[in-house]
């Protein structure tokens, strides 16, 4: 396989990138602290990189990852979510219509489910300017399927593991425990090295026009989440509490998802909670940046 993975920078785009590389795929990674800076936003680069790359699958993990990133400039967020993929789409669509695009998508964009736990055909129906920038990214894709363009849907749920900067387990590593509302969430988690391999799997086996959850199908409360981080850390964690962000997004008490359609493709979990958590909190560092 030919593979472009935009966003190849990021937490999960390293780790996408080692394992396509281990399984003998040639990869070319593209975006921010990748071997090719681009601006996705700018469909004349994206074009040229497409040519010039010839992909069989696009792995399209590139934009604003965090809602805390998109509260910090929410316009600027929200394009560097959709420009992106309308870049990507439109070159596929005039040069490239025999490549998959594989769009990762994100767990956020149900919203506050009426269904549990959330099959691929909840709608979508976000909270928030970061969950609403996932779902319309989705929207504008399915656009493109009447016109031949060849599109699998992943929608990764939390995940965590080496190498992580954001995230739950980095952020009380470093500036203190949850609050106690937050501690009663309840969130589906799984390790980002599982999570990679159900892009692969998803790109490998997926239909085209299906959505495929990401998830363990299980869930843990943040506050436990929270107490075996502190089992596990060889340092004591900060004490004190960091004060809430007023403009946060509002929470969903569950997120909790089903993940028997990606199963159904053969994707199988290999990391335990625990391992995931022993991993992220041990300082193992991300894969290497290396590409081929």
């Amino acid at each position: 396989m030919n593979a472009l993975v935009t966003g190849g920078g990021g937490f999960a785009g390293r780790h996408l990138v080692a394992l396509l590389l281990a399984r003998g795929h040639r990869v070319i990674a593209a975006g921010h602290d990748c071997p090719v800076e681009i601006d996705f936003r700018e469909g004349t680069d994206v074009q040229d990189l497409l040519g010039d790359a010839r992909p069989d699958v696009v792995f399209h993990l590139a934009g604003t990852a965090t809602p805390a990133a998109m509260r910090r400039d929410p316009i600027a967020g929200h394009l560097n979510i959709t420009r992106p993929t309308v870049s990507l789409l439109d070159a596929m669509l005039a040069n490239h219509a025999g490549t998959r695009l594989v769009l990762v998508g994100h767990c956020l964009a149900y919203g506050r489910p009426t269904r549990l736990p959330i099959p691929e055909d909840h709608a979508l129906a976000p909270l928030d300017t970061f969950a609403a920038a996932r779902a319309a990214m989705e929207h504008v894709a399915r656009n493109y399927l009447p016109h031949g363009v060849d599109i699998v849907i992943a929608r990764p749920f939390h995940h965590a593991g080496p190498g992580q900067r954001d995230g739950w387990i980095p952020s009380w590593r470093r500036d203190g425990p949850p609050d106690e509302p937050t501690r009663a969430l309840r969130r589906d988690v799984s390790d980002v090295r599982d999570i990679v391999e159900g892009y692969l799997c998803v790109a490998e086996n997926g239909k085209t026009g299906e959505a495929y959850n990401l998830c363990s199908g299980s869930t843990v409360a943040l506050g436990e989440l929270y107490d075996r981080v502190v089992a596990c850390s060889s340092a004591p964690l900060p004490s004190a509490v960091a004060a809430p962000d007023p403009a946060s997004r509002p929470e969903v008490p569950v997120l909790w998802g089903d993940p028997s359609r990606a199963e159904a493709l053969g994707w199988r979990r290999r990391f335990s909670l625990d391992q995931t958590i022993h991993d992220a909190c041990a300082a193992v560092p991300p894969p290497p940046a290396r590409y081929a």
